[in-house]
């Protein structure tokens, strides 16, 4: 899986500011690679994340911090992303597109190599005003 610098930069600082929902990604790799992205090329971009190293996934939970590490491996992180985890449904249930606004079966959160990998990218010059992908304007997706 190639992951253009820039959308590596976005994804890792949205991370930063907060857990990521599955819309997150859905929205910010169809900036950079066009609104007809399938959804399996956006869990590609996912998986890449999580085999770098960069983030883990989890869920919003009911306790103390509000969110819950998943403690089992990239595989059944990735079906339970697919096929949906407790009383959250997967993209596999979407009937359309827009249905994945609503998806809460995980949120990702960043590591801290993946803190590291966005202060490399940061020292290089990268901000969010100059990393806007091919299919994105200032005020959304084209």
């Amino acid at each position: 899986m190639n992951v253009e610098e820039g959308l590596e930069f976005r994804l890792l600082d949205e991370l930063d500011d907060d857990w990521m929902p599955l819309w997150g990604f859905v929205a910010m790799v169809s900036g950079f690679r066009g609104w007809n992205t399938t959804i399996d090329t956006v869990a590609g971009v996912i998986r890449w994340f999580a085999e770098s190293g960069l983030m883990t996934f989890g869920a919003l939970a009911n306790n103390d911090v509000g969110w819950e590490e998943w403690n089992v491996d990239i595989d059944e992180s990735m079906r339970r992303i697919a096929e949906g985890h407790g009383t959250s449904q997967g993209y596999l249930q979407a009937t359309k597109r827009e249905d994945l606004v609503w998806c809460e079966v995980f949120r990702a959160n960043i590591t801290e190599k993946g803190e590291r990998r966005l202060a490399e990218l940061e020292a290089q010059g990268m901000t969010w005003d100059n990393t806007i992908g091919q299919f994105e304007t200032r005020s959304g997706l084209l």
